[in-house]
């Protein structure tokens, strides 16, 4: 019997969200661009796509944009608003914490000339505010929050971030990835001028990312003479996979309460029969209960995930963008982890679906793991 305890990495395609998808192809096939019928009702799907999405999300519909995937959202989120921010401003405010493609494109953006300065947050990750206020000043290019982190569940509070940052007239942007479905998302809310969702991670297709550009807020195309979606993105849009984004977000909204439940009782029996010496990152009662980081005593991560799929369980070492190049290090360690321990990190994560027989045997390959350790020292 298989477990999968992986879903932050990604989850299966819904049944409704791949029959979204086959009946859109089949009648919404045309390109947006094109102006005969067929063109006409690949226009009508997106419309009635992107009106789905404000009310889902409480943005306006003319905000939202559609990327190949959230990794693609967004670099092209970030670049679009620091390109349309006054050129002293040369200054981007972020955490250590971020998502690996976040982290590429601030790499980037170093080598043409920006400062990045990076908030230091505490041993639960949560973000030093009072060194955030500092750091934002009318120079600042950009501000960018994740909302909840990908690697153990830290939730920053974005709207007050957000809202600080817009006294100095600096937009934030803010990777939602793993707050869609699992947590309440209220855009008007939280005052970001722009958010970047994953498909995939709430049953939609791997093609589609979903950007929100506030459309309050002035941002330019990265690429000139794009005429696709305002200039945001080059390329015909993919509006059945568009179509099934929307149908399994729809659902992801609707059992964001219960989903919240089950991954609650998740993490309190993770937390009631975690095997002694493994350390469980971040603070329970105020991070994402779908995302546990976990830190091991004795063996290093790797190791213990090809142990866990040999018995055909499914964890990783942290997310999947970035398998073995460090992100989990760096999250671990700016959250005060020695770099030997953050070498044994290993994460599990739940979707609604998930359950307590599959944490147990989890759990149970841990304590055997830890069983034949202690014997070998003996």
């Amino acid at each position: 019997m298989s477990s999968y305890l992986d879903a932050a990495a990604t989850v299966p395609m819904r049944e409704e969200a791949l029959a979204a998808y086959v009946e859109a192809a089949r009648s919404g096939f045309g390109n947006t661009q094109s102006l005969h019928d067929a063109g006409t009702e690949a226009v009508n799907f997106l419309d009635s796509c992107r009106g789905m999405l404000g009310q889902l999300l409480n943005g306006r519909s003319d905000g939202f944009y559609f990327t190949g995937n959230a990794s693609e959202g967004n670099a092209l989120a970030i670049r679009s608003l620091v390109k349309a921010r006054p050129a002293r401003c040369k200054s981007i405010v972020t955490s250590e914490l971020e998502h690996a493609s976040v982290l590429t494109v601030l790499n980037q953006l170093e080598n043409e000339g920006y400062q990045i300065q990076y908030v230091p947050v505490d041993t639960t990750g949560t973000l030093d505010m009072g060194a955030y206020e500092e750091m934002v000043t009318e120079d600042t290019a950009l501000v960018i929050m994740q909302a909840v982190n990908s690697e153990m569940g830290a939730v920053q509070d974005v709207a007050r971030c957000a809202r600080f940052a817009q006294q100095f007239g600096v937009p934030l942007h803010s990777d939602m990835v793993q707050a869609l479905g699992k947590l309440p998302v209220d855009l008007a809310a939280s005052d970001v001028a722009s958010a970047v969702f994953s498909a995939h991670k709430i049953g939609g297709p791997k093609s589609v990312g979903i950007v929100y550009l506030n459309p309050a807020v002035h941002w330019q195309p990265v690429i000139d003479g794009t005429v696709h979606q305002n200039g945001f993105r080059a390329g015909t849009v993919d509006v059945p996979g568009i179509v099934s984004a929307t149908i399994a977000a729809k659902l992801a909204v609707a059992e964001q309460a219960e989903s919240w439940r089950n991954a609650v009782a998740l993490q309190t029996y993770l937390l009631q029969y975690l095997p002694a010496g493994v350390v469980a990152a971040g603070d329970p009662t105020a991070k994402s209960p779908f995302i546990q980081g976990l830190l091991l005593p004795h063996v290093e991560g790797q190791w213990m995930m090809l142990e866990c799929n040999r018995r055909q369980i499914s964890i990783s070492t942290g997310t999947a963008c970035k398998i073995g190049a460090g992100e989990a290090m760096s999250a671990m360690l700016a959250m005060g982890v020695e770099s030997d321990a953050a070498r044994k990190f290993i994460r599990i994560s739940f979707s609604g679906n998930t359950t307590v027989e599959e944490l147990k045997r989890f759990i149970a390959v841990v304590e055997t793991s830890l069983q034949e350790a202690h014997a070998k020292k003996e």
